[in-house]
């Protein structure tokens, strides 16, 4: 009898660790799409955010933001993903655009009643 109660939750254990590794490294949905939204054109955003002069940038969900970096370098995003959530910059930025530790702080999409 306690075999199989050991059995039983070493089964459970494996089972709760493999989906909880599945979750936490997923970068996409299903449909391929980003967890953190889509890139934009380069002029497609409502407003610019200077990544250097700022340590974290609060933007609405569904916005579409321009990022400007050292060198002046910038790139545009559109926050259609998850809502209600923070992410680090270097998620989804391109390669080498800034070294600096930032986060941006998404709302909550108001379409969402929860």
């Amino acid at each position: 009898m306690k075999a199989l109660s050991t059995l039983r939750s070493a089964a459970f254990a494996v089972a709760f660790t493999s989906t909880l590794g599945a979750v936490s490294a997923a970068e996409t949905f299903r449909n391929g799409q980003s967890v953190q939204g889509q890139s934009a054109s380069a002029d497609a955003g409502s407003r610019i955010v200077d990544v250097e002069a700022t340590k974290f940038a609060n933007v609405k969900y569904g916005e579409t933001v321009s990022f400007v970096g050292a060198g002046g370098k910038k790139f545009s995003w559109t926050f259609n993903g998850l809502d209600g959530r923070s992410w680090d910059l270097a998620q989804f930025a391109p390669a080498g655009f800034t070294s600096k530790d930032y986060r941006v702080y998404v709302t909550k999409n108001q379409l969402y009643r929860r």
